[in-house]
């Protein structure tokens, strides 16, 4: 888990109000700036690691040509860290502290330049040793609320009008309950696949160093597993909302595509245990080691093979993108050679031969009962799309894009004319879905549906010292330097629960709406996730070597924030449409761009969307 520190503006954040969806943002007043105000912004990797684990420091400052970032790190005892970390062109810092012998709160700051204020943070070190039990009750908990999600799926299927489709996915939802049912008791095999490792350093104490990567790597991986849980619990929830019958099997098709992903999630720790205990077992065997050797390598063309997507979204600790064993292959290879030298770390190599045979067979069997459950919800999943959604249901389905391009002004200047001072922009795209009751007859047939996706493109651009704002003003004449940054874009737009896990601007916005011939009425509902506001933020960075500095560099930070997704889509889905006919397709299309203009504002909105019934080619 990532831990941000934000750079405030002082006295107070920024004035910064949004006015009702029919309007632009109103205005916004630019920041007061303020010399003990954090020059820098401050990331830690964790808030939470092992002793002798590490912990990654970033941020971004301004990028002046010498100027290093200075980062202190305090331990719970003893004296500080002094570190520097030098920046790229962009402005972007990071350092790698690993000095964490000691259990306790260690306390960092990050400086730039002598007369800026600090950016603050901390994170805490403790043995992650005698958490192996609780990391497995963890693993065993996630894998109880995949079968309760199902078992609140068969639920909804429960409430659609009985037919033979109905019969079919009832008889499927069973086979897949029977196979969900098991899979939590199997973490019992996980942890029988761990307390090898966690009773070397037990009886060799010296043996936690050599093994402090993998216990760091399991934390990591429970971390994930917790924060899935969150996202698990919300759609068991939904499923037992009690949905008319469409929302009810498309929400259920939904739910269920989510299995495959939550069980990729709890396979890991079995895969990084086999591979772990495997390339342990092979670090210290000479090229020509006879039965043994072949023995080990048996075992390693037999493992289980990696699941997921190979090289995506996985870099822990500087290593990497990989699958899990991968990942547990570079862990040993990076064991400093000082390391593989101790008693400790022998011991732990012997200790992995003799119990490999057991860590592998603890390992096979549940991944293999992990891999059939997956396969079965994959096939539910195209039975209720193909087959009881076409048997009750109509669904208009299509993409979108739309931008916002917001435009900020001072008041009048003394010639009259205001200042920009502040303009961003913003794109998002995803996917729009209605549903209706098929044959549904009547004046207007209720709609419901969501849009979902997330944010493709940021921009950002501030002006706070032209001399009509503050400029000489404020510090008199000088030299002023300025770099400003967008938050990175960091979502496919595809939506759907991986995506509300690892990307900060995703959205999930319910719909509703009528039907009426050949007219509809879209509306839009709060947002179930949206930006992160911590997240999406632009930041300024800014150098001032003037008179009142005594020519010495002055560095600072403030931030500004973005609308969210809902604010935007409000502006360009709410509406009117008329409803097409093609042949066998009915479909809706938008193309518009649409002005809003406000008290010292300007917000320029786009939408371009297209959805069909059924679905467009």
């Amino acid at each position: 888990m990532s831990i941000i520190v934000k750079a405030l503006s002082v006295s107070g954040a920024l004035a910064f109000v949004v006015a009702c969806a029919c309007a632009a943002p109103l205005a916004a007043q630019a920041p007061a700036l303020n010399a003990s105000d954090p020059a820098v912004t401050l990331v830690l990797s964790a808030a939470e690691i092992p002793t002798n684990g590490t912990v990654k420091i970033s941020g971004m400052a301004y990028p002046q040509p010498g100027v290093q970032v200075h980062v202190t790190v305090t331990p719970p005892s003893g004296g500080p860290s002094m570190l520097l970390a030098p920046q790229d062109k962009d402005g972007n810092y990071a350092i790698t502290f690993g000095s964490t012998r000691a259990a306790g709160v260690y306390k960092v700051s990050a400086q730039a330049g002598a007369k800026s204020g600090a950016a603050l943070a901390q994170f805490t070190v403790q043995t992650y040793l005698i958490d192996i039990d609780e990391d497995v009750a963890d693993n065993k908990s996630f894998l109880e609320d995949v079968d309760k999600l199902v078992t609140a799926v068969k639920k909804e299927v429960e409430s659609v009008p009985d037919s033979p489709a109905k019969t079919d996915m009832e008889t499927k939802l069973d086979a897949l309950d029977e196979a969900e049912k098991p899979i939590a008791d199997q973490s019992t095999h996980l942890a029988a696949a761990l307390a090898p490792f966690k009773n070397m350093v037990t009886q060799q104490p010296d043996a936690e160093q050599t093994l402090q990567p993998m216990f760091d790597h399991l934390s990591q991986l429970d971390d994930q597993m917790k924060k899935s849980k969150v996202e698990l619990d919300q759609e068991i929830a939904e499923s037992q909302k009690g949905s008319q019958t469409c929302d009810a099997i498309d929400h259920a098709t939904q739910a269920l595509k989510a299995v495959p992903d939550m069980i990729g999630i709890a396979k890991k720790p079995w895969q990084f245990a086999a591979s772990f205990g495997t390339n342990m077992a092979k670090s210290e065997l000479p090229a020509k080691a006879g039965p043994g050797a072949d023995a080990i390598g048996g075992l390693v063309k037999n493992l289980p093979t990696a699941a997921g997507k190979p090289a995506e979204s996985l870099a822990e600790n500087e290593l990497e993108l990989g699958p899990e064993q991968e990942i547990a292959e570079k862990m040993v290879e990076r064991i400093p050679e000082p390391v593989r030298h101790t008693p400790g770390y022998k011991f732990a190599v012997e200790e992995s031969k003799k119990w490999l045979p057991t860590i592998v067979d603890g390992t096979k069997s549940p991944i293999d009962m992990l891999d059939k459950a997956t396969s079965l919800a994959g096939a539910v999943v195209a039975y209720a799309n193909e087959q009881l959604f076409g048997k009750y249901c109509e669904k208009f389905e299509g993409d979108f894009t739309a931008t916002m391009l917001a435009h900020f002004y001072s008041k009048a200047n003394g010639d009259g004319k205001p200042t920009e001072w502040w303009t961003y922009s913003t794109a998002v795209k995803g996917k729009i879905t209605l549903r209706y009751p098929k044959g549904a007859t009547g004046k207007a047939v209720a709609l419901s549906g969501q849009l979902e996706g997330g944010a493709t493109r940021f921009t950002y651009k501030s002006n706070v010292f032209t001399s009509s704002l503050f400029g000489s003003n404020m510090f008199g004449p000088g030299e002023y330097l300025t770099k400003d940054v967008a938050p990175a874009a960091t979502d496919n737009g595809a939506g759907g629960m991986v995506n509300s896990l690892i990307s900060p601007t995703s959205f999930y916005i319910p719909l509703t709406g009528t039907l009426d011939g050949s007219k509809m009425t879209i509306a839009l509902g709060d947002a179930r996730s949206d930006f992160n506001e911590s997240y999406t933020q632009g930041h300024t960075f800014f150098v001032v070597i003037a008179q009142r500095t005594l020519g010495l560099p002055l560095m600072g930070h403030f931030t500004l924030p973005y609308v969210k997704a809902a604010f935007i889509l409000n502006q360009v889905v709410k509406g009117d449409y008329d409803v097409e006919t093609k042949g066998k397709t009915m479909l809706i299309e938008k193309t518009a761009t649409r002005e809003r203009p406000a008290n010292q504002n300007l917000a320029v909105y786009t939408i371009e969307m297209k959805a069909c019934n059924p679905g467009c080619e």
